[in-house]
């Protein structure tokens, strides 16, 4: 802290989109800052703050707080950085930033904003969020098995196979159809995920792909997390999503991963069903999701 210092006067701080020349200040920010959230990598944040894609408070030429948000999908974005120094008091910064980049979010055409963060290392965040407008829309909630048991491997038409680069267009494209907006993933997060190679699969049904899967391996292949489970809407039923969770499964026995985890929304009853079929079970873990309408 600065116990010898006077609080800025915030009144007399500037509040405005970001641009690149702000980049090595909002950089030291989340170094520096005693109160920080961070959901993408450097490069994506890097890229927000270049893009004007975040609002900055800055008094005189020092930026005390920023919020940043992601690309945005179909009218959502997430709210993935926020930073405070030391200097301020948090909510009186909050009520100063997030008025602006509300703003930022309108000039992008968005409607809506969300926030998902770690209940232990960003409840400081949260109180101040709901304060400022964000509302409790759902949880993602926690799966976890142990064993490598598959109680039926679906659909025996389907055909499953590594996912290449030359597929990220069409994964692109049944991802929007899969998911509502706000889950979405994008080719950031969808290219170096097939490029890894570690386990991205397609399923084909008569020559079409109608889904995929892929997982991230931890520990030295110890725990595998099942990220993504998607299945074509006009496909469901056919044991396709039964397909690629036994291959998933399969994979984790593969490489002798002891714990599997993944995450799905608390609404999603169907989802569960199947993983509790498949012997996952709740761990009592739950992550809420905020949402700001604009």
């Amino acid at each position: 802290m600065w116990p010898f210092r006077k609080p800025p006067d915030l009144n007399a701080a500037v509040v405005r989109p970001s641009q690149p020349d702000d980049v090595p200040a909002v950089s030291h920010l989340f170094r520096s800052a005693g109160r920080r959230f961070l959901a993408v990598g450097v490069a994506d944040l890097y890229a927000a703050i270049e893009h004007g894609r975040a609002a900055v408070l800055q008094l005189d030429q020092e930026v005390l707080a920023v919020a940043v948000l992601s690309r945005p999908i179909a009218q959502v974005a997430w709210l993935r950085g926020l930073a405070l120094s030391e200097r301020v008091q948090p909510r009186e910064a909050i009520a100063r930033l997030l008025p602006a980049l509300d703003d930022v979010a309108r000039g992008l055409t968005i409607q809506h904003v969300y926030y998902a963060g770690d209940d232990q290392s960003d409840q400081w965040l949260r109180p101040l969020l709901e304060h400022a407008g964000y509302a409790h829309q759902t949880d993602v909630v926690v799966y976890e098995k142990r064993g490598w048991n598959i109680p039926n491997y679906g659909n025996a038409h389907v055909q499953v196979r590594p996912a290449y680069a030359v597929d990220l267009a069409e994964v692109l494209q049944l991802d929007m159809r899969c998911f509502e907006p706000q889950w979405v993933k994008d080719e950031g997060i969808l290219a170096p995920a097939i490029a890894d190679g570690s386990f991205f699969v397609t399923a084909e049904l008569d020559g079409q792909v109608v889904g995929y899967s892929y997982a991230t391996s931890h520990f030295g292949g110890r725990l595998v997390h099942l990220v993504r489970i998607a299945v074509d809407p006009s496909q469901r039923g056919r044991g396709i999503g039964v397909r690629l969770l036994a291959e998933f499964v399969s994979y984790a026995a593969e490489i002798g991963a002891g714990l599997l985890t993944l995450n799905t929304q608390a609404y999603n009853y169907h989802a569960q069903r199947l993983y509790r079929w498949f012997g996952f079970t709740p761990t009592g873990e739950r992550q809420p999701v905020l949402c700001r309408w604009l």
